[in-house]
């Protein structure tokens, strides 16, 4: 046309080569997320896929997560003592009495209470006085605390239970790896003193290319140690869980690190100490409050699904 010049024929023979060796390159792994009303729309075949499953709790302004996996169960966290009976039915509509573990945090109450509930739950004869065991089976303790810590009553309590019934208790360290079916749990924490929110146990959980980062009542101390001290990898995630229920928010330079697509808060959005900036940030990664009504996430290792179940006050 004229008036326009054409770039040179060797300069657009590069480009064009250029362009043909991105294309030739390996996609970047990453999960894809879909939000669905219920279970009844998950894909067909979905159910004979090996399966990662994260489900946040409706335990109000508390953390309780249930983990599964490979016909493996695990509870991180426990919620306040009030809730128990919301976890107890969930697990029994569910059909679960074993966990290989049960993993806490940090020693608040509303996150262990619901814990040490379910290590001294005992099943009773039909005189309702007889002890016939106990109603779960639990593989282990596992907490970042040592077990003489003396500090807090709810840690105490959970040890009593411990001894009582001969539940192995295992401290884990930095570094620490688990696994449960197929899905690595990967352990680290800030070790600084700064209070036991901010040196909870933290956990990058990772199902084929799907990872979830759950960092207990983290604030923003901790989050600028881990981008400092950490490496870049363990911060990653498709799924981030709120830290201390909302009331603390993210870094903005924690979240380019991490870049969640999703966010889920312990807790229901009306609380009045989360901040309103807070819950705008939260609503730019298609957040849900799990006080609201019990979140669940599925993946195969390549999609996610989500769904957030009624209200539990609501629906009774």
């Amino acid at each position: 046309m004229k008036g326009q010049k054409s770039p040179p024929e060797d300069m657009m023979k590069k480009l064009i080569l250029i362009l043909l060796m991105l294309a030739l390159l390996p996609a970047a792994a990453f999960a894809e997320i879909y939000f669905i009303e219920d279970e009844s729309q998950l894909p067909e075949g979905w159910q004979d896929k090996e399966l990662f499953r994260l489900t946040a709790i409706d335990t109000d302004r508390s953390d309780a997560m249930l983990v599964q996996c490979g016909g493996e169960n695990m509870m991180i966290d426990g919620g306040s003592v009030q809730y128990y009976p919301r976890l107890e039915e969930y697990f029994d509509e569910q059909g679960i009495t074993e966990f290989k573990y049960l993993f806490n945090t940090h020693p608040d109450n509303d996150h262990l209470q619901g814990l040490t509930k379910m290590m001294n739950h005992r099943l009773t004869a039909e005189d309702g006085k007889t002890d016939i065991g106990p109603k779960y089976t639990i593989g282990g303790f596992y907490t970042a605390v040592k077990k003489e810590y003396k500090n807090t009553s709810y840690h105490v309590a959970a040890v009593r239970a411990i001894n009582k019934y001969s539940i192995p208790y295992v401290q884990v360290y930095n570094g620490d790896v688990l696994t449960l079916g197929g899905a690595t749990i990967n352990i680290f924490r800030c070790e600084e003193s700064w209070g036991a929110n901010a040196r909870s146990a933290c956990t990058q959980i990772v199902f084929g290319d799907s990872k979830v980062l759950l960092m207990g009542d983290c604030d923003s101390r901790p989050q600028n140690y881990f981008l400092k001290n950490v490496d870049h990898s363990l911060l990653e995630c498709d799924i981030l869980k709120a830290v201390h229920h909302g009331i603390n928010g993210f870094e903005d330079k924690f979240l380019e690190v991490a870049q969640p697509e999703f966010i889920f808060i312990p807790n229901y959005k009306s609380h009045a100490s989360i901040k309103s900036g807070t819950k705008r940030k939260f609503a730019q990664y298609n957040a849900l409050y799990s006080g609201e009504g019990s979140v669940i996430m599925e993946t195969d290792g390549n999609d996610w699904y989500i769904w957030q179940l009624p209200n539990y006050k609501k629906s009774k």
